[in-house]
């Protein structure tokens, strides 16, 4: 980034900037299993609200399981629906938690992810079989929209993350892989940076 950074906090997503995802490994257990057309638009779906509803906290794990079974038609375990929704989870590239930890040095992390409990038990482990330690370690607070009632693009998730964390958009660097949100961040007073295939967190060239 050559001049001196002029943000004092960075306010990562999570999937597609630091956690590997692969929604297509998600939709295709799902098909496997026989759910049907209006289940297998991920994440934004404009036939059924269930998957909002979840990464937003109006259903619990329980609930979202059974409305997703009732929706499907579906007859099936926990287990087979649980491994389904944890399939998109990839990995954590060990150099990314490297700059991570790097950057915590320098900055305050924060983390605003859409995302669901089921999700979180997972990527949490998986993040410390390869960090050493837990995400709460490295980020001074996680903002997961399941348990703050708000998801990105809406305003009020970023909005949310100011008030709780007594930040400034202005001295806020967001990183997101989805141009919505980018934009929505923007417009909140946030500097902000779309990672993309070209653009990935390994060479944003932050000056360490």
């Amino acid at each position: 980034m050559g001049q001196a950074p002029n943000f004092k906090n960075i306010l990562f997503d999570l999937g597609g900037v630091i956690l590997d995802i692969n929604v297509q490994a998600t939709l295709k257990r799902f098909y496997e299993l026989g759910f049907p057309a209006e289940l297998m638009q991920f994440p934004d779906s404009m036939s059924t609200d269930l998957y909002y509803k979840y990464g937003t906290g109006k259903l619990d794990t329980e609930q979202f399981r059974n409305q997703i079974r009732k929706a499907a038609g579906v007859e099936m375990s926990d287990q087979t629906f649980d491994e389904a929704w944890n399939s998109m989870l990839v990995r954590f590239p060990e150099e990314r938690i490297e700059l991570l930890k790097t950057l915590s040095k320098r900055y305050d992390l924060y983390m605003l992810s859409n995302t669901s409990a089921l999700h979180v038990k997972v990527f949490e482990k998986m993040f410390l079989d390869v960090a050493g330690e837990p995400l709460n370690k490295v980020f001074k607070k996680l903002y997961y929209s399941h348990e703050i009632g708000w998801h990105k693009p809406d305003p009020e998730a970023w909005e949310f993350v100011i008030r709780d964390a007594a930040i400034k958009a202005e001295e806020t660097l967001f990183l997101d892989d989805t141009i919505h949100n980018i934009k929505a961040a923007q417009e909140l007073g946030f500097q902000a940076i779309h990672i993309h295939e070209r653009t990935n967190l390994m060479n944003l060239g932050f000056d360490l």
